[in-house]
């Protein structure tokens, strides 16, 4: 599972391709999600999960 920002939300869904060979479920986070996580690909905010 991958959080991420918008502007690497495209990163996470690469990489969940190349590791699964599967489409990811993209979910947006709520509020309360999104105060406490940060992106895995930079300090931003998180505004996405991209999960298998």
């Amino acid at each position: 599972m991958y959080y991420c920002c918008k502007e690497h939300i495209d990163m996470a869904i690469e990489d969940i391709v190349d590791y699964y060979a599967l489409p990811p479920i993209i979910d947006k986070l709520t509020e309360e999600e999104q105060l406490s996580t940060t992106c895995k690909y930079c300090s931003d905010k998180a505004l996405y999960r991209v999960d298998k």
